[in-house]
């Protein structure tokens, strides 16, 4: 029996030259194990503020990231935390990944998120939004968390690290990603 790789789409919520949450998002699609294939997109900027009226006829790129979020298995976040909350961005692309409500495009998938950030490595910004993802019918995988304080100097000006601490963290929630795909595909033994 041939088995394909379970498939993830990742995105960055930062927009700075050299995010350290863009980076993370990198490392994990090099530290991804072989039965899960990561692919980036970057083009979750170009997504139209959130808008219900728009849901009746939606541009493109909102019925391309639908469609790419029904597509995968996995969706993997870089989250940064801004004020105390999510970037813009990434608080938009994930907002209309909950919709359409009588279809949500996130529902069925298996939702990893990834901070650096200041004294609280990201906590903010990820534990509301993924509460109410697991309310939408996400699988969200919150162990072992991903919340870098203060970690910048550990990267290099592109974004990069090498430091064995940050690999571990993000190889651990990859490791966990895999497992909750797997446990996802199992069928339950009566």
């Amino acid at each position: 029996m041939i088995t394909r790789p379970f498939q993830a789409i990742a995105f960055s919520g930062s927009l700075r030259t050299g995010s350290t949450n863009t980076g993370l998002v990198r490392l994990a699609q090099r530290l991804a194990m072989p039965d899960l294939e990561v692919r980036i997109i970057d083009w979750v900027v170009e997504l139209p503020w959130m808008n219900p009226d728009l849901e009746a006829d939606p541009p493109l790129i909102v019925q391309r990231w639908w469609a790419e979020l029904r597509a995968a298995d996995a969706l993997i976040v870089g989250m940064p935390e801004y004020n105390s909350g999510q970037s813009a961005l990434a608080k938009n692309a994930l907002d209309w990944a909950s919709r359409p409500p009588h279809d949500r495009a996130i529902a069925g998938t298996v939702v990893a998120f990834l901070s650096s950030a200041g004294g609280s490595g990201g906590a903010n910004s990820q534990g509301a939004i993924g509460t109410m993802f697991g309310h939408l019918g996400a699988t969200v995988v919150t162990d072992p968390p991903v919340q870098l304080q203060r970690v910048g100097d550990r990267f290099d000006a592109q974004g990069n690290t090498t430091d064995p601490e940050i690999i571990e963290a993000v190889a651990a929630k990859m490791r966990a990603v895999v497992d909750a795909l797997q446990a996802r595909a199992t069928p339950p033994t009566s």
